[in-house]
């Protein structure tokens, strides 16, 4: 640990003890009414939550720096310091301070870690929370993930050529990598990876520890038993997990494959590009194609819902699947309003049943996952209603869960409170042992309010009251101002500036009784809540069938709610790669737009002349959204839900691949046409016969000829290429291009029609077949508000150019009256300076001869 000065005192000592366990993490010290830090973790939290750095032994040589949080307050700066990617270790006094002879003793009683936090302000309900591992072999790499808050466990080998895209269908928080491991396995967003010995990450030895885990004797029943460094990832990430949560991992009971290879592939870039599920600008959460689709009841229909939106299915008969319970939900809305009623009444299962694993589950928590369990046999019985097998299956799997929900929903009061210190936490009646010592309690407490009232009657002392604290105990209060009532079997003992507090021998004797029957109903209550909370965690798996089977309900009809709500239809799947649909709408911009005003289009895509569309058309004029449009409408078809169309055919797409917009990756320190390359490379390198291609503007992050010459060679290798011809929309300026379908079979032209009415032009937003004749640049750049004079110039020299004439002339700047505003002058040609500088008068015939050669040696090419 950096920066530590000689402990002087028992305390220090004690911090530097506990700091040398927890050296990665930044230690919250409880010190009475606030957590305190030191040394560099004190200079870190301030820097980081703008806490005033102080010092301990202030003054002095080797004061230490010192930074603190009121306790009360400490989750809310915790959450802070963990956001950003630090861990946070809790040391809590373990033994009262008003008691203790000494120092107090302390203990570290959680690690907080991004990808392992229960706390809901870290921990969105909406969003899943990672925490992976990795391990190279060779091309290979292991992988494991697991999420503490729901129990899900992950594992699989990945291809090292593929991990990036792999691994970023995952929110993960939290990387663990082996001491030696690389770094450039990670993500580029990725925060630093934690650090751990490499034999943490031994095969053999992480499959057995995944074996003992899941109590199996093989790991063939999960499909794991074959796999290679996913086991040794997997075994290291129980390891951290034990670190840092505990010993206490029961509710990770769920062990799959990653399963990569069934899901249609969407990238980072493509992800973002097409908005799924983060916003591109400012448009917030609204912009997103989630946001248009989460209707769900519950979090956990809508972490279910996001899954299937980031891992679109390939399997045509699971897309069915769910397309027919779709349709069944809208055909049967009465049942589909039924099944709605159960679902509203489950609370988040999974995240409920973690925490009671970790020991963390609350008596409210307790109570609602008591509630569901005894929601369980509803739900089945509304799911087995639908004939869809979808449906009937996911009924079929929810375990009999009646007796544990009647247990704990008998055990606890209807509103239990949010901690057990509280009190009141069980019924009444419930347990005879607990109703005794209950008894006994309150017994003494309306002793003690009887005791008030007959001690005023009796000193006549009208003021007096009975109260309580820690140091005390019970005692008499009296003002001074009837310091002379008091009587004399009284015993002062403590003086205040306007009272007096005494005890009787009989008030400390009924203390005793009290304080004795409270401290045994709370540890009595203690033992009951973790027995029901045992309880709980012994049906982890039958109570995650459940909780499975509320995610899918709520999600699929969630699904069903939308496509009523926006007339939806429901896509053909078919085995021919194809795109078809007709009055396609983009699923954001019509909800955004509002009813009636979004145009729809047209879209014939893919088979054996329609493989390739080059569209065109201006700026502004909706080519973008047109490209976006097809993959969403082919994402949607593929998670299983209705589409935004009249009709529509999708076939199959592996893959969605993306190169539209620009930006540059500074933190790479890549310019935008280098990751405009580096995108297109991907796509002509990855695309297959079964890809879905968008490119929009290839090539105008570099001169004009260079960049068509780009676009041109990207169109013609898409066409021709030997590894299958991808279905590609291709937007572009580059009005050349549309020139490539009179030679090549399978390329189509579209754009976007454009209207002229008055020198003004309207866009129609409707793609047609046929290459548009103009770009309308101009008219788009008065559109956004360039200064007239500009407009004007810009015509002036667009008229010329299209004239063929390129002398000075048609691009010198026309005076300005009123205005600085010019054009730049291109740079002139050498042989012009030249030319300039010539006199013919004395250059003789052999001296013209060769000054003329070395020019078109020089500038047009061999002589």
């Amino acid at each position: 640990m950096a920066r530590t000065a000689p402990a002087r005192t028992p305390v220090m000592r004690q911090y530097l003890a506990l700091k040398e366990k927890h050296p990665d993490a930044i230690l919250f010290f409880r010190m009475g009414d606030f957590y305190e830090m030191f040394f560099s973790d004190a200079e870190t939290a301030a820097k980081e939550l703008g806490l005033t750095l102080t010092s301990r032994d202030k003054g002095k040589e080797d004061a230490v720096p010192m930074a603190g949080v009121p306790w009360h307050a400490a989750e809310g700066y915790i959450a802070k310091l963990v956001a950003r990617g630090h861990r946070v270790a809790i040391c809590e006094q373990m033994t009262d301070p008003a008691t203790t002879k000494g120092i107090v003793d302390r203990a570290v009683v959680e690690i907080v870690t991004p990808g392992t936090a229960f706390n809901e302000n870290l921990v969105p309900d909406r969003v899943n929370n990672y925490v992976a591992a990795l391990l190279r072999s060779g091309d290979r790499v292991g992988f494991a993930a697991a999420d503490v808050t729901t129990g899900e466990f992950l594992l699989d080998d990945l291809e090292l050529d593929r991990l990036e895209q792999d691994v970023s269908r995952l929110p993960v928080s939290e990387w663990v990598l082996p001491e030696e491991g690389e770094p450039d396995l990670l993500p580029p967003e990725a925060s630093a990876p934690v650090r751990r010995p490499g034999w943490w990450f031994e095969e053999e030895r992480g499959r057995r520890e995944l074996e003992g885990h899941f109590r199996v004797h093989s790991l063939a029943g999960f499909d794991c038993d074959a796999l290679g460094p996913a086991l040794g990832a997997g075994g290291a990430l129980l390891d951290y997990l034990r670190e840092v949560r505990g010993p206490e991992l029961s509710h990770l009971v769920r062990l799959q494959r990653f399963g990569v290879r069934g899901y249609m592939v969407l990238d980072a870039t493509t992800r973002r590009n097409l908005e799924l599920t983060a916003p591109l600008g400012d448009g917030g959460k609204a912009a997103t194609l989630l946001a248009g689709l989460d209707r769900t009841r519950t979090s956990l229909g809508a972490r279910r819902l996001r899954a299937w939106l980031e891992r679109p299915l390939l399997d045509a008969e699971a897309i069915e699947a769910r397309l027919d319970a779709l349709q069944e939900l809208l055909d049967r809305p009465e049942e589909a309003d039924g099944l709605d009623e159960v679902l509203r009444g489950f609370r988040d299962l999974e995240r409920l049943l973690g925490r009671a694993a970790c020991g963390k589950a609350s008596p409210r928590d307790v109570r609602a996952l008591g509630e569901g369990a005894r929601r369980a046999q509803a739900l089945v019985e509304r799911l087995t209603r639908f004939h869809a097998p979808f449906c009937r299956a996911l009924g079929e799997g929810v375990p009999p869960l009646a007796d544990l929900g009647e247990a704990l929903c008998d055990a606890l009061v209807e509103e239990p409170p949010l901690g057990l210190a509280d009190g009141d936490v069980f019924r009444d009646g419930w347990h005879e042992e607990l109703d005794a010592v209950r008894r006994r309690a309150r017994g003494g407490k309306q002793w003690i309010a009887r005791l008030q009232a007959e001690e005023r009657e009796r000193t006549g002392i009208s003021s007096l009251k009975v109260g309580f604290n820690k140091v005390f105990g019970y005692y008499l209060e009296v003002t001074k101002a009837h310091a002379e009532k008091v009587p004399e079997h009284y015993i002062r003992k403590q003086t205040l500036v306007h009272a007096e507090r005494y005890v009787t021998p009989e008030l400390k004797e009924e203390e005793e009784r009290i304080l004795g029957a409270e401290e045994k109903l709370r540890a009595l209550e203690s033992r009951l809540f973790a027995a029901l909370r045992d309880r709980v965690v012994e049906r982890a798996a039958d109570i995650q069938a459940l909780a499975e089977a509320v995610a899918s309900a709520d999600a699929v009809l969630a699904l069903a709610r939308t496509a009523a709500h926006h007339g939806y239809r429901r896509p053909s799947i078919v085995a021919e790669p194809v795109l078809r649909f007709r009055e396609g709408r983009h699923p954001v911009v019509e909800r955004l737009l509002g009813a009636g005003e979004y145009v729809p289009n047209d879209l014939d895509l893919g088979g054996p002349a329609r493989q390739v569309a080059i569209i065109t058309g201006p700026n502004m004029a909706g080519k973008s959204t047109y490209l976006r449009q097809a993959a969403l409408i082919a994402i949607l078809a593929q998670m299983g839900s209705y589409v935004p169309a009249e009709e529509a055919t999708v076939g199959l797409v592996d893959r969605v691949f993306t190169r539209v917009g620009a930006s540059d990756s500074i933190a790479r320190g890549q310019s935008t046409f280098m990751v405009e390359m580096q995108e297109t490379a991907t796509i002509l390198n990855a695309a297959t016969e079964r890809s879905l291609v968008l490119l929009d503007e290839v090539g105008r992050g570099t001169s004009t000829y260079d960049g068509l010459s780009l676009a041109w060679a990207v169109t013609e290798h898409l066409h021709e290429r030997a590894e299958g011809h991808p279905r590609t929309l291709f937007a572009t300026h580059y009005h050349e291009l549309t020139g490539l379908a009179e030679r090549l079979e399978r390329l189509v032209n579209l754009n976007v029609q454009v209207k002229e009415w008055n020198g003004k032009v309207i866009f129609l937003r409707k793609i047609v077949d046929g290459a548009a004749d103009r770009s309308y640049g101009i008219h788009v750049a008065e559109l956004a508000g360039l200064p007239p004079p500009v407009i004007a110039r810009a015509r002036e020299i667009l008229q010329r150019l299209e004239g063929g004439r390129f002398d000075r002339e048609a691009v010198r700047p026309a005076p300005v009256a009123d205005s600085q505003l010019t054009l730049f002058e291109p740079p002139r040609h050498p042989v012009a300076d030249a030319l300039a500088e010539l006199d013919p008068d004395t250059l003789t015939p052999l001296d013209a001869l060769r000054l003329l050669a070395e020019w078109k040696a020089r500038y047009g090419g061999p002589p």
